[in-house]
């Protein structure tokens, strides 16, 4: 009897001490959760959302041709006689390069002369023996028909040793030299580069969104790796009429003067061309927008009601649409008001209708940096 007098005392203190823990629980544990246990506000760092003219730039990427570039080549078969350039020489249009073997059409040449004299001479016979009644006009008419013939085969003979004197086609310099001495060339075979360096094509593929856009003539402005900090201007001399189906792209070929030789071709290039500024368009800056594959969004600070602190604030996520992308801003064409604060730095710990704290940039930064290395260790 005792020894259940004894269980049921230290029972009855048992249930004593739950009970009055779930009493003091009840009086501060809610407490804490409704103040002390709550998660701090997230310090974030805001800007505006801006109003005004915002100057459009489109860019892309591309390489440089010549404006000029050819592969010399010969017209016909033949034994190279002559070589009468060296590699990298600067030529003139119409300078003979290579001459080819041409003594048989030389051959062929002289006979077909001898024989257009005497088809002259004939000709000059018969006219003046007409008049007389000695020759018929049947006779006149076979004399020129056998004079025009002799004169059309000399005019094709004189043809075809033309075409085995190889010259350049226009003013350039010289490449690497393909053909030697006794060489038998056959026709179309490439025997020097000429490249006229003095102007470039700029290639420059653009997203086919901008194509209502290009016009000839429009100021592009090109750069390349190899001269760092330096613009080439030029202007666009061709918008190519249709897209390509497969990238979704437009080509479009801007003239660049190149008088000093610096640029040449087979350079990557990148290409900005300016158009009319868009007036009335709202931007913020590029760290404000977060990208998923919901859609692009922002956070926007929702103002202190009237009597909180600035401590109360909250945020709202607001799915945008934006634009184009220039100095480090965004144009955002819905979903955003101008004046409105968005959120630009501390998104990673933000909710829909999270409360923040608005600090500086360079402080929120920090801390966000610190946190991730603390969180790392």
């Amino acid at each position: 009897m005792k020894a259940n007098s004894g269980a049921w005392a230290v029972g009855a203190v048992a249930l004593a001490v739950v009970l009055a823990g779930g009493g003091l629980y009840w009086k501060f544990g809610g407490a804490q959760q409704k103040g002390g246990w709550a998660m701090a506000p997230a310090k974030v760092a805001v800007a505006a959302a801006r109003q005004a003219d915002f100057p459009v730039t489109l860019s892309g990427i591309g390489s440089l041709e010549a404006a000029r570039q050819v592969q010399v080549a010969a017209e016909v078969d033949g034994r190279v006689d002559r070589i009468l350039f060296a590699s990298g020489a600067r030529v003139q249009a119409g300078q003979l390069l290579v001459q080819l073997n041409d003594a048989p059409e030389q051959g062929e040449l002289a006979r077909l002369q001898a024989q257009a004299r005497n088809a002259r001479a004939l000709l000059e016979r018969t006219r003046r023996l007409l008049p007389q009644q000695a020759a018929t006009r049947e006779q006149l008419d076979q004399a020129q028909a056998d004079y025009d013939q002799a004169a059309g085969d000399i005019k094709r003979v004189q043809a075809l040793i033309e075409q085995k004197r190889v010259k350049a086609p226009f003013d350039g310099v010289l490449g690497v030299r393909r053909v030697n001495l006794g060489q038998f060339a056959r026709a179309g075979d490439a025997l020097v580069s000429l490249t006229d360096a003095s102007a470039m094509y700029a290639n420059i593929t653009l997203p086919e969104q901008a194509m209502g856009a290009l016009r000839a003539g429009q100021p592009v402005a090109v750069t390349v790796d190899a001269h760092a900090g330096r613009v080439f201007e030029g202007q666009i001399t061709t918008v190519e009429p249709q897209v390509d189906a497969g990238s979704r792209t437009v080509r479009v070929q801007a003239t660049l003067p190149n008088a000093d030789g610096a640029l040449a071709a087979g350079m990557y290039a990148q290409g900005q061309i300016g158009l009319p500024a868009r007036p009335g368009v709202i931007t913020v800056p590029e760290t404000a927008v977060s990208y998923s594959a919901y859609g692009d969004s922002v956070y926007v600070l929702n103002p202190p009601k009237a009597g909180e602190a600035s401590a109360g604030t909250t945020v709202r996520q607001a799915y945008v649409k934006t634009a184009e992308r220039v100095r480090g801003r965004v144009v955002v064409t819905e979903g955003l008001q101008a004046g409105e604060q968005v959120v630009t730095s501390g998104q990673l710990r933000l909710h829909n209708g999270a409360a923040v704290e608005v600090g500086a940039e360079d402080t929120v930064a920090l801390e966000a940096a610190q946190q991730t290395v603390a969180q790392v260790r």
